[in-house]
């Protein structure tokens, strides 16, 4: 299953997911500002959003708790697992009763988790700033892309 993720996150992308769509969006963009910024500054703030979107997903797949069963409701089936540090993003649903993508009210709380480790990855590129350069940035950004394709491969699998 876990080197299944990647694939399902491809396969979320092509038959265009909206949730999955929009996060490709909007980290397309901010990494796409990154042109106009000058090289000093540049070097930080790529750190900085790949650690934020490294360790968001880390800890949005280490945050997975599940609900004992006398605390689910199976009339109404509501959620099954919780999911999301430091806010609780996700209520994911029993097996076979999601939609293939969060739901939308939960998609903010989703993103402040996002920019709640965006200013933690700052703060770790500030701090280690004098280690930074191309070759660690673009590690970094591989594996920031790879951990995006796992996590929304992970978040299809858990509302499929």
């Amino acid at each position: 299953m876990l080197i299944m993720l990647p694939f399902m996150g491809l396969v979320s992308l092509i038959f265009l997911n909206l949730f999955s769509w929009l996060y490709v969006s909007i980290i397309g963009i901010l990494f796409a500002v990154q042109i106009i910024i000058p090289k000093n500054i540049r070097i930080i703030t790529v750190a900085a959003l790949s650690l934020g979107i490294i360790t968001m997903w880390i800890s949005l797949f280490a945050s997975y708790q599940g609900l004992p069963y006398n605390y689910i409701d199976f009339s109404n089936p509501a959620a099954a697992a919780l999911g999301g540090f430091p806010i609780t993003a996700f209520e994911y649903p029993p097996a076979a009763l999601g939609s293939n993508e969060p739901p939308f009210d939960t998609w903010g709380l989703f993103y402040l988790n996002l920019g709640f480790w965006f200013v933690v990855g700052s703060s770790v590129a500030i701090i280690l700033r004098k280690y930074l350069n191309n070759q660690i940035l673009f590690k970094l950004f591989g594996v920031s892309v790879i951990i995006s394709l796992y996590g929304i491969g992970y978040l299809f699998a858990q509302f499929d």
